[in-house]
């Protein structure tokens, strides 16, 4: 190499810091700029105006009978770092166990999710129910045929209840629903599909949040859905939208109803080559959970 080719190149070494280094400097010395940032990015990611993209709709994985996992992976047109996933669990409740699991307010936060899950040798868990600040139940709650919390008759969050009788899974709005042999329920809303149709109408359709839901299809199988972002995920609207579309695109599920999201949105599964947990900083006192016969 000629020598002054030499010089050049490690005369870019010193520019090169300098570029690195003093951005970092700066933003070092305006921690206020950092922070004004940080929350408009945040604001932004909540009232997320960039469109919806299904990046590939994944496709059903058998796990056993009765069992299946799937995976959508979604994005954002023109945002960057704004992908996540909807992942979905279908249960045959004939084949497979669904029962109800409560965290006294006393245990939290020591029992998380997982422990739970463990505790009760559970193959999966999702969070339902709404909850108080003091960590009570809101709405219906019936727990191996026990009501322990009453059917709620107001709020757009109680417009749906959750069922199990003689094995078999139902979702019925709170004004026709007969609890009569029921074993296990939960109530939580808003509705998100009725009879196969979207539902597009709700309070704060912007909003874009972590999600749960609950649905059931054509078949009486049991759809757990919930998303893997960290920030950002879909509007009512949009889950809605994904929940009742037709497959491939979408789950086709019959009913679904939203359960309570954002920073309580949790999943776990725990099956040989297929385990995965969707983490949230609360652990929350009510669950779904789906066990062997």
């Amino acid at each position: 190499m000629p020598p002054q080719n030499k010089r050049r190149r490690w005369l870019l070494i010193p520019v090169a810091a300098v570029l690195i280094v003093a951005p970092l400097v700066w933003v070092f010395f305006n921690p206020e700029w950092v922070e004004t940032q940080v929350t408009k990015y945040v604001a932004e990611r909540r009232q997320e105006t960039h469109e919806l993209r299904l990046k590939d709709p994944g496709a059903w994985r058998t796990l056993a009978d009765g069992l299946e996992l799937r995976w959508l992976d979604f994005g954002r047109q023109g945002r960057w770092l704004a992908g996540f996933h909807l992942v979905a669990l279908r249960i045959d409740p004939l084949l497979w166990d669904l029962r109800m699991l409560q965290v006294p307010p006393e245990e939290l936060p020591a029992v998380d999710m997982e422990i739970l899950a463990e505790q009760n040798r559970a193959v999966a868990l999702i969070n339902a129910s709404f909850f108080d600040p003091e960590m009570k139940v809101m709405g219906l709650l019936i727990i191996d045929g026990q009501t322990v919390s009453p059917l709620r008759p107001e709020g757009s969050i109680h417009h749906g209840v959750f069922f199990l009788r003689d094995r078999r899974a139902y979702l019925m709005h709170r004004t026709s629903v007969d609890l009569t042999g029921v074993s296990q329920a939960f109530q939580a809303g808003p509705w998100l599909v009725t009879d196969g149709e979207a539902q597009s109408h709700f309070r704060n359709a912007q909003v874009v949040s972590r999600r749960t839901a609950i649905s059931v299809d054509r078949r009486g199988r049991v759809i757990l859905s919930a998303t893997d972002d960290l920030l950002g995920g879909l509007s009512l609207p949009e889950l809605a939208k994904v929940l009742a579309d037709p497959e491939p695109r979408g789950l086709g599920v019959w009913r679904a109803i939203n359960c309570d999201g954002g920073t309580s949105t949790q999943m776990v599964l725990n099956y040989p080559d297929a385990s995965f947990a969707i983490r949230s900083t609360v652990n929350v006192p009510i669950y779904l959970g789906v066990f062997s016969k």
